[in-house]
């Protein structure tokens, strides 16, 4: 059994600094399950360079638009949805009591 099937809280940060492909596609998969998930997603802007490579305006659109489903699906859920890091990890923090 992995380690984070055992957590209480599952937190999940999408930043804007990174594609998150994989990260979006184990969040989703958790909210899924229902277990206790909080999410923060950020966007990425239009001229993000990750790994010393500018995104075109379509990879950005791409990227955004996966980040658009996973909060849509999240907040179908009941998952609360936070851009900023500070107040999701306050949120998982009060979860945890």
């Amino acid at each position: 059994m992995h380690i984070i099937n055992s957590a209480q809280v599952l937190l999940f940060v999408i930043t804007k600094t990174a594609r998150c492909v994989a990260e979006m596609l184990v969040a989703v998969h958790y909210v899924g399950l229902g277990c206790n998930v909080i999410l923060c997603i950020q966007y990425l802007e239009s001229d993000v360079v990750i790994d010393g490579e500018k995104l075109s305006e379509l990879a950005v659109k791409d990227y955004n638009r996966g980040r658009m489903y996973l909060s849509d699906l999240a907040t179908r859920a009941g998952v609360p949805v936070f851009s900023d890091i500070s107040e999701a990890v306050l949120c998982a923090a009060q979860r945890c009591h």
